[in-house]
């Protein structure tokens, strides 16, 4: 045996052996673990990815689906439904919408119920009844079951009304010459007694400076299939002074919110300059009117003055 060889030197080599081998598992034992950890992140993060995608994508499509559809100003239905709120009789508009804040059914009157109804009559509608009052006028009938049609179109199913009500009402054309009747109720015949006694003419001069101007501004249809009139007006005071004009143009009917005031005008300045609305819409106020549909008949629901 060589006398270089040692014991202590064998045992070295071993335990230098086994410190490596160790060394190698924990290092292997590490980088698996930490593999793990990489793949474990890894498909975390795909899921947090894909989930929080389909969140964003679901949100995205709910804002994507509208809530209203824009409807043409030109519109056919439109145009009625408006000329539904805006009717006057003697081409005077009624300001039943202007000066209230909000109108639901249970705010008319039985004569403004009328009023309303009795836009939609036409001429065949009154019968004669071969029958003459005590001035030997005609007397002609319209029968309930025609006004509760009509109430019917303008407020819907809902509607109630008394006979209790008489009303004079200018109508759109004439009879025998007059187009002023008198509508009374009469059991007997189960409608309206009418005599036409009277004549008045459209309005067809414009005062210089109206008491309001309105334009309808936007119509929508939501998807409960209601419709919304958005409506722009303006309400104006002129006041003459001295032989010139003070103009006060306001956003509100109580006349407390000025949007512009223009002084000393002279006649023809307000004859050459007349208002126009179209000028006023960012500031004018604005009337929204809601129609309900009742199978496939629009009629008004609601009115609302928002700012």
């Amino acid at each position: 045996m060589s006398e270089d060889f040692k014991f202590e030197d064998s045992f070295e080599e071993v335990d230098t052996t086994k410190k490596k081998k160790k060394k190698n598992k924990i290092r292997n034992n590490k980088t698996i673990a930490l593999t793990l950890v990489i793949i474990l992140s890894l498909l975390i993060g795909i899921g947090v990815f894909i989930g929080s995608n389909a969140i964003f994508n679901k949100d995205k499509k709910k804002e994507k689906t509208p809530t209203t559809i824009q409807l043409d100003l030109k519109n056919e239905n439109v145009d009625i439904l408006y000329q539904y709120v805006t009717y006057g009789t003697r081409n005077q508009r009624n300001d039943k919408f202007i000066k209230n804040k909000e109108v639901t059914l249970k705010d008319f009157t039985n004569e403004e119920k009328l009023y309303y109804a009795l836009q939609f009559a036409q001429v065949e509608d009154f019968v004669f009844t071969k029958k003459y009052n005590d001035k030997n006028q005609k007397i002609y009938s319209i029968s309930k079951l025609k006004i509760d049609d009509y109430m019917k179109r303008f407020f819907g199913n809902q509607v109630t009304y008394t006979t209790d009500t008489e009303i004079t009402y200018p109508f759109s054309f004439r009879i025998n010459g007059q187009n002023v009747g008198t509508l009374k109720y009469s059991k007997t015949i189960k409608g309206y007694e009418t005599v036409f006694d009277g004549f008045q003419d459209d309005i067809t001069t414009k005062d210089i400076v109206e008491p309001y101007y309105a334009k309808l501004y936007q119509a929508e249809q939501k998807l409960d299939n209601t419709i919304l009139l958005t409506e722009k007006i303006i309400y104006t005071t002129l006041e003459e002074e001295n032989g010139l004009y003070n103009l006060t143009i306001y956003k509100d009917y109580e006349k407390t919110n000025v949007i512009e005031q223009l002084t000393g005008l002279t006649l023809e300045q307000l004859k050459n300059n007349p208002v126009k609305i179209e000028n006023y819409l960012t500031n004018a106020g604005t009337i929204q009117y809601k129609f309900d549909i009742n199978i496939s008949t629009y009629y008004f629901a609601s009115s609302k003055i928002i700012n």
